[in-house]
């Protein structure tokens, strides 16, 4: 590329959340100087939040990883050349796994926003040493749905959505999305909800959040306590001859058998366990079944919560015991390039953690799980570890188990472009391309009906040692004798490296695109995306590349939604064993006001979302235009109670740890309720000192590991005990 293209606009995406708008960036000296949303971008339409513009902070900062790094004995890491370092690293894994096999050795992350296609590589050297020890993010978030889908739906690797631009009402539960985002022009979607008299916008939360201010109805709930109202809204559907037999007959299977669950709660019940208005879960009920179309976005509030597992079957119910699953205008599921790439597995056949027995969900374990595996006495324990992508000493829980893990490895590899935690403990450091230097792919789905896909050409050069993580993970497979051949994914880089291509991560894509060509010829060929008489992989790959800015690719039939389902007669199975078996043991609380527990008196969540936190790929604190540190939200009425003012640096304390941290006096939260946000605590260098301390509070080392839910191993990030206690200091 010429120095006069480098300094025009260029089509990329932003890298800091799942619906990675599309971006244009104007790139001076290898430089990201000036960021705008790209409105030829097909999905996002010019559309941004305040984050995305702040990207060149990511791709450049002074925590920057340019060449291999070793760790001497002090602590300190030393340059090293690749070769010695790939070598390195495959005879001491090669050692590992003769002395304990492959499974002594894992692999956590893949998948990342700024680089979803390592994923593919991480598990193919998995795959070739027989480890199944994938430790991913998605299992710290989303692997109870999968789970429920798994027995539903027929496939862990389907997820249905709400339906935000058809659906007559919508219910937001455990979710913010004025600041989460979650679909494409989020506040743009939600401000034409707000506005529209034919559509309605309920909210659940114990927070009244941005989304919760234009909704037409928001219900302060009682935090934990989500369970209880699913069960009165289903009780009274049932009760009230609300369900539509029709729809059931059609598409669901064991319905009598399910039935008992609405028979748990009543309305009355669980206003009171809930601290809500009965008329209003009644309301809400009867209006959820009786709308044209309804569907409900949930997230981590529902998906960090106590009842996790319950509760996302309980929305699946909810959605079809109405007749608004897979349907044009209720819920759905999306369909992207990638959809089917991963498969579900049977009970039966799935590997189980060794320490507390959490099964591989949709090919994933969770990091909760990590330290344990490592630090658990046994022959069979984890003792070496690749990490790509992600930064698990700020990102996962228990931050002071992790530290310990990583530092009981007898090998840390670190393939990261920068200098994380994680990084300073590693043996050895890679320097990776950021998510602007390397070709990417945007692969989480964009819409429905509509499918997109973004393919992503580097924008910028970076640093000449980085390396694509594809070609680390082959390099090393292939040093340590492996059969790389043998290995579809690695087999095809080997030939496109062999041909001398510039950019050989591109064999998977061109894969993808015959896979999803064969498929969707008839709807690509219709939407004018490729012409008749042409190899339709060959021509979707071609124009993939002649569109920067991303490519609406065709439409599927929203009517059709239901052959996403991978059971063997497309219908819902609702009666499954392992599901039942949970409501079985519902017990109903005769109370759970937490505020009654003596030591802990408070119900901490983490992870609130703002416009100044973003995922801990952001390192320089400088992009944030306010609130430069942490904070703890709480109510005004507890601030007074216990003389807590406004700025004043309180002490929070949970069952795993202790912060000193400000707080933030509001009437917005629950009472009791207390709330910080995620991203903080990254070391950073202090202007003053030159030493590398934490920006704000990590608050991964409130919470322990274990602290999480049974089955799927997903953390208790929004119900944590906690407690105040008032600091001598100055207000800040």
């Amino acid at each position: 590329m010429s120095p006069e293209d480098k300094r025009e606009w260029q089509s990329t995406s932003c890298v800091l959340c799942s619906i990675n708008c599309g971006l244009l960036v104007k790139v001076e000296d290898d430089k990201i100087t000036k960021v705008r949303g790209d409105k030829s971008n097909p999905f996002s339409r010019g559309y941004t939040c305040s984050k995305g513009l702040t990207v060149g902070k990511y791709a450049h900062h002074d925590q920057r990883v340019r060449e291999p790094l070793v760790r001497m004995q002090d602590g300190s890491h030393r340059p090293i050349s690749w070769d010695q370092a790939i070598a390195e690293i495959a005879q001491k894994a090669s050692d590992i796994i003769a002395r304990h096999s492959g499974r002594a050795v894992g692999f956590v992350g893949g998948g990342g926003q700024a680089n979803h296609l390592d994923f593919v590589y991480g598990k193919s050297l998995l795959q070739l040493i027989d480890s199944p020890w994938h430790f991913n993010a998605l299992a710290q978030e989303f692997t109870q749905k999968y789970w429920v889908n798994g027995h539903v739906f027929g496939s862990e690797a389907i997820d249905f959505e709400a339906n935000f631009h058809e659906s007559e009402l919508l219910v937001v539960i455990g979710s913010n999305p004025w600041m989460s985002h979650g679909v494409q022009r989020t506040r743009v979607v939600l401000k034409e909800i707000a506005k529209d008299p034919a559509r309605s916008l309920v909210v659940v939360d114990p927070r009244r959040t941005k989304t919760a201010e234009l909704a037409d109805r928001h219900l302060q709930i009682r935090p934990g306590t989500d369970l209880y109202l699913l069960l009165a809204m289903l009780n009274v559907i049932v009760r009230e001859g609300l369900v539509d037999e029709a729809f059931l007959a059609e598409h669901a299977h064991g319905w009598s058998r399910t039935a008992f669950i609405a028979d748990l709660i009543t309305p009355q019940r669980a206003a009171a366990l809930c601290d809500l208005d009965e008329q209003d879960i009644v309301s809400l009920a009867r209006r959820f079944a009786t709308a044209r179309s309804a569907s409900i976005k949930s997230d981590l509030g529902i998906y960090h919560n106590r009842h996790m597992v319950e509760n996302c079957y309980l929305l699946t119910l909810l959605h079809i015991v109405t007749g608004n699953m897979c349907t044009a205008e209720g819920a759905h599921f999306p369909v992207s390039m990638f959809s089917g790439a991963l498969s579900g597995l049977r009970s039966s056949e799935k590997p189980c953690t060794r320490v507390a027995g959490i099964p591989m969900i949709r090919g994933i374990f969770p990091p909760n799980a990590l330290a344990e595996e490592i630090l658990g006495a046994g022959a069979e324990r984890i003792r070496a570890l690749f990490v790509s992508g992600c930064n698990p000493l700020r990102s996962y829980a228990d931050t002071q188990s992790m530290t310990r893990a990583f530092e009981d490895l007898e090998l840390l590899v670190v393939i990261d472009p920068a200098m994380s935690e994680a990084a300073r403990l590693a043996h050895y450091v890679l320097p990776a391309p950021t998510g602007y230097e390397k070709w990417e792919a945007s692969v989480f789905p964009k819409g429905h009906p509509e499918v997109y896909m973004h393919l992503r050409a580097p924008v910028l050069e970076g640093p000449a040692e980085a390396r694509q993580e594809c070609i680390i993970f082959y390099e090393i497979a292939k040093a340590m004798g492996l059969d790389v051949g043998a290995n579809p994914l690695f087999g095809l880089l080997q030939a496109a490296m062999a041909r001398g291509e510039s950019a050989p991560v591109l064999s998977f894509i061109k894969v993808v695109c015959a896979a999803f060509a064969a498929q969707h010829r008839d709807a690509l060929i219709e939407q004018g995306t490729i012409d008749e008489g042409e190899d339709a992989g060959d021509a979707l790959f071609e124009r993939l590349l002649q569109h920067p800015e991303g490519l609406l690719l065709c439409r599927v039939d929203p009517d059709d939604n239901w052959r996403q389902v991978r059971t063997a007669d497309n219908k819902a199975i609702l009666d499954a064993p392992e599901i039942l078996d949970l409501f079985h043991a519902v017990e109903i609380p005769e109370d759970t006001d937490f505020r009654k527990n003596s030591e802990f008196p408070f119900m901490l969540q983490t992870g609130e979302r703002t416009d100044s936190n973003a995922n801990t790929i952001h390192r320089d604190p400088t992009w944030r235009r306010a609130l430069q540190t942490s904070y703890l939200r709480m109510h005004e009425s507890d601030a007074k109670r216990l003389d807590i003012a406004q700025g004043e640096r309180v002490l929070l304390v949970t069952e795993h740890g202790e912060a000193a941290v400000p707080a933030m006096l509001t009437d917005d939260i629950y009472p009791g309720n207390l709330s910080m946000p995620h991203g903080y605590g990254l070391l950073t260098r202090d202007e003053e000192t030159g030493k590398l301390e934490p920006n704000g509070v990590n608050v991964q080392e409130l919470i322990r590991a274990s602290h999480r839910d049974a089955l799927s191993g997903v953390p208790y990030h929004k119900a944590i005990p906690a407690r105040l206690e008032k600091l001598v200091s100055a207000a800040v």
